[in-house]
C-alpha cells in the first residue's frame, strides 16, 4: 500500500533507521553434520529428498503370533503376566517379583502398578491401571511390540507409556479403543531432569499401527513425543495436550489414520533443526482435524502433504486476528508500508494521484511475535511453562478442555506463531483437500513453497499463502476467502490452478520482507545493486486461472510483473493511494488474458516493452459496482466483459485477440466509445 502524506514519509524513514531493515543478512550457523540454522535456531537448510515415507516390513505388519505373546492384565493397581490368551488363572506375579522365568517371560520386570520389559518381543495389554506405567528399557535395535487390547493406562507422577529405549511398535487391536493419561505435575528422580515429558514418550523409534482407537491426554505437556522417528501407519487418534499434540524429534510421518488433535501450542511438529536430513513431516494420507494455540503442522527442514483430509483452526481462527495487539512475523499497525516512493516520484506508466489519497486499511500488528487477547474473547490463556513445572492443558477459546485439565497463562518465546501450515525450508503440497482457518499466516514457509494441486478453503488473519523465497503454483483449487495479503513470496511464479484471493490489503506481493529477509535474498539484492523500492522481486504468470479482489494493491511488486499465460482478473482498491498494479521497475505483458480494474489515483499501466497489446482507459467520476464493462472488436464481436465489484475509475484489458491498428468499441453501462490501438499500450479517456 501507498500512501503519499510527507508525515507518514518522514515517519516511515525515521522507523526504518531505528530497526533492522528488510536487506540485513541472516546469518548461518553450520553444523558438523553440514546442516545450516538461522539465528533463532531453526533450520535454513533441508536436504530431505523423500516423496514418502519410509516404513519396514515390521512397522507396516499390524498382526501378531498369539502362542508367543506375553499378556499383561491390568487390574486397578496390580498387573499379572500370562504367556498365553486362553490361560484362565494364568501365571499371576507378586509385587515384588523382579525376575520371572520361562521361555516369552524373561523380558518382563513388575514391581507394583509398574511393569518394566527389557527386551523384545510381542506384549498384548489389556485392563486398567489406575495409577501406574508401562515401561519399555530395551537395547535400540530390539523390537518391543505393544499390542493395545482395551486398555486404559493413567499415571498420577509421570509419563504412563514410557520408553527408554528399543524400536517400539504399537498396534491398536481391532475394534478396541485404548487411552493414556499423564498427570499434571511430573516427578524425576532427579533434579533437572526433563524427561519424560509426554503421556506417550519414546527416545527410540516408535510406530503405531492396527485399526483400532488410541486417546492421549497430555496434562503435563506433549501428549506423544518421540525423541527419534515417529511413523503413523493406520489407526484413529484423539489427542489432546497442553503444549504440543504430537512430536517426533527427527520425523513425522503418516502413511494413514484419523487424527483429532486439541494442542495449547503446536498440533504435529518434527523439531530436530540441527540435521539437514531430519526434521520433516510427512504425510501421505489421512484425515487430520487440529485445533491449536500455535501451528497446526509445523516442520523445521521439509513438511511434504501428498494427500488427505486436512481441517486446521489455529488460535481462534482469522476472526480472532483482529483481537491480537501482535501479529508474528510481519508489518506492524501503523507503520508506513515498504516501496512507498518519494513525492514526486513518477514510476512508468504511472498516473499522479489527485487529491488526497485515500484511506489505506491498517494491517494487523504483527511485530512482537505475541498474541494477545482479550480477556473477554479468550477467557484462557496460552503458555509453555520451564521444564518441570506443573503444566496443564490450555484453554485457547477454540475448544473446551478434557475435565480436569487446568488452564494455564502466559506466553513463549516462538509460541507467538500459529500457522496452519508452516515449515522453516521447504513446504510441498500434492494433494489433498483443505480447510484452513489461520489466525496467522494459513500456509508458511520461511523460504520454498511449492503447490502441485490439492483443493483449499483458506481462511486467516494474515497471509494466505506466505514463501520467503519461491512460491511456485502449478496447480489445485486455491480459495482464500479472507486474508490480509493472498499471496506473498520474493518470486511467485504462477504456473497453474484456479487461484481466488480476497484481501484486506495487497491480493498478490513479491517483496523481500523480514519475514523472508534470508541470506539468500539479500546476496541476490545485493549483487544486482537494487535501490530499497527495487528488490528485484519477481511475480510470473504462465499459466491457470487467477482471480484477485484487493483492498490495497491487486498486484505488488518490488521488481517485477511478468504475464505470460492464464486467465488473470484483478479487482484492485477503491483508495487512491493503492492501484490494481504497483510495480517498481517493469509490467510486461506478453501473452494470456488480463483484466484489471481499480481506483487511478495510484494507477500505474503495463509497460511499453510488452509485446502483447493492452487497452487502458479511464473514467471523469467514479463508477458504481455493477457496472458492466465490454469491449468488442470491429465484427462486434466480444474480447473482453467484466462487471465491477467496486467503484473504479481505471481500467485494462490485454487479449492475444487485440490487435495494433484495428478500431475497438468499449462499453461502460450506456456509454460507448470506439477507440483505435495505435501501440502496444494505449490508453483512452472514457466520457460520459
Amino acid at each position: 500500500m501507498k500512501n503519499r502524506n510527507r508525515l507518514v514519509l518522514l515517519t516511515s524513514l525515521l522507523l526504518i533507521s531505528s530497526m533492522t531493515g528488510c536487506t540485513q543478512k541472516v546469518e548461518m550457523k553450520e553444523t558438523d553434520a553440514g546442516s545450516g540454522q538461522d539465528d533463532a535456531g531453526h533450520a535454513s537448510v533441508s536436504t530431505v529428498t523423500l516423496t514418502e515415507g519410509k516404513y519396514s516390513e515390521d512397522k507396516l505388519d499390524d498382526t501378531w503370533d498369539e502362542d508367543n505373546a506375553v499378556y499383561l492384565k491390568l487390574k486397578g493397581d496390580r498387573i499379572s503376566v500370562e504367556e498365553r490368551r486362553d490361560t484362565e488363572a494364568g501365571d499371576s506375579v507378586s509385587d515384588d517379583d523382579s525376575s520371572l522365568a520361562g521361555d516369552g517371560m524373561d523380558h518382563i520386570e513388575v514391581e507394583g502398578s509398574v511393569v518394566t520389559i527389557t527386551g523384545e518381543g510381542t506384549y498384548v495389554l489389556s485392563g486398567t491401571l489406575e495409577d501406574g506405567q508401562i515401561i519399555v528399557d530395551a537395547e535400540k535395535d530390539e523390537t518391543v511390540r505393544l499390542v493395545l487390547d482395551g486398555v486404559s493406562v493413567v499415571c498420577g507422577y509421570s509419563s504412563p507409556l514410557y520408553s527408554k529405549g528399543g524400536n517400539v511398535i504399537v498396534i491398536l487391536a481391532e475394534g478396541t479403543e485404548n487411552t493414556f493419561a499423564d498427570a499434571e505435575d511430573y516427578q524425576y528422580e532427579n533434579e533437572g531432569d526433563d524427561e519424560p515429558d509426554a503421556a506417550i514418550f519414546s527416545k527410540d523409534d516408535l510406530t503405531f499401527n492396527g485399526t483400532g482407537i488410541l486417546n492421549v491426554t497430555g496434562n503435563y505437556n506433549h501428549a506423544v513425543h518421540c525423541k527419534d522417528d515417529l511413523k503413523f501407519v493406520t489407526g484413529t487418534f484423539v489427542v489432546t495436550a497442553a503444549d504440543d499434540g504430537i512430536v517426533g524429534k527427527d520425523s513425522v510421518s503418516v502413511k494413514n489414520g484419523n487424527f483429532t488433535i486439541i494442542s495449547g501450542d503446536d498440533g504435529v511438529k518434527a523439531a530436530n533443526a540441527e540435521e539437514s536430513d531430519k526434521g520433516y513431516v510427512l504425510i501421505e494420507k489421512g484425515s487430520f482435524e487440529i485445533t491449536s494455540g500455535g501451528d497446526g503442522i509445523q516442520a523445521e527442514t521439509l513438511l511434504r502433504i501428498n494427500d488427505g483430509n486436512i481441517d486446521i483452526t489455529t488460535n481462534g481462527g482469522s476472526g480472532n486476528a483482529g483481537k491480537s495487539s501482535d501479529m508474528p512475523g510481519g508489518r506492524k499497525q501503523g507503520t508506513p508500508p515498504e516501496n512507498m516512493p518519494e513525492e514526486g516520484d513518477e514510476r512508468e506508466g504511472m498516473i499522479p494521484p489527485e487529491g488526497e489519497p485515500g484511506e489505506g486499511v491498517a494491517p494487523p500488528d504483527r511485530e512482537s511475535g505475541e498474541q494477545m487477547v482479550s480477556a473477554e474473547e479468550n477467557s484462557g490463556e496460552r503458555r509453555i511453562p520451564a521444564k518441570g513445572a506443573p503444566r496443564g492443558l490450555v484453554e485457547t477459546g477454540m475448544a473446551q478442555p478434557e475435565e480436569g485439565m487446568v488452564p494455564t497463562d502466559g506466553n513463549e518465546s516462538d509460541s507467538g506463531s500459529s500457522k496452519a501450515l508452516k515449515s522453516y525450508v521447504d513446504l510441498i503440497i500434492a494433494g489433498g483437500e483443505y480447510s484452513l482457518d489461520s489466525c496467522d499466516d494459513a500456509i508458511h514457509s520461511d523460504r520454498n513453497i511449492t503447490i502441485e494441486s490439492g483443493t483449499f478453503s483458506v481462511s486467516t488473519g494474515d497471509d494466505g499463502v506466505h514463501a520467503g523465497q519461491k512460491l511456485t503454483v502449478n496447480g489445485g483449487v486455491l480459495d482464500i476467502s479472507q486474508s490480509y495479503e493472498g499471496l506473498e513470496g520474493f518470486e511467485i511464479t504462477i504456473n497453474g490452478g484456479d487461484i481466488r484471493i480476497i484481501a484486506s490489503d495487497d491480493g498478490i506481493n513479491a517483496a523481500a520482507s523480514k519475514d523472508n529477509g534470508t541470506e539468500e535474498v539479500q546476496r541476490s539484492m545485493e549483487a544486482k545493486g537494487f535501490p530499497e523500492e527495487d528488490q528485484g522481486a519477481v511475480m510470473t504468470f504462465n499459466g491457470g486461472n487467477v482471480y484477485v479482489n484487493a483492498d490495497g494493491d491487486g498486484l505488488d511488486a518490488n521488481g517485477d510483473i511478468f504475464i505470460n499465460g492464464g486467465v488473470l482478473t484483478v479487482h484492485g482498491p477503491v483508495s487512491g493511494g493503492n492501484g490494481t498494479l504497483d510495480f517498481a521497475s517493469v509490467c510486461k505483458v506478453t501473452g494470456g488474458s488480463f483484466t484489471g480494474i481499480g481506483s487511478a489515483g495510484m494507477a500505474q499501466n503495463p509497460s511499453d516493452d510488452s509485446t502483447q497489446p493492452v487497452l487502458v482507459w479511464n473514467v471523469n467520476e467514479p463508477v458504481e459496482a455493477g457496472t458492466v464493462f465490454s469491449v468488442y472488436n470491429g465484427n462486434d464481436e466480444s474480447i473482453a466483459e467484466i462487471t465491477t465489484e467496486k467503484t473504479a475509475q481505471w481500467f485494462s484489458v490485454s487479449s492475444p485477440e487485440l490487435k495494433i491498428g484495428e478500431t475497438y468499441t468499449i462499453c461502460a453501462g450506456d456509454v460507448r466509445k470506439q477507440a483505435g490501438l495505435e501501440s502496444t499500450v494505449t490508453q483512452i479517456m472514457l466520457e460520459d
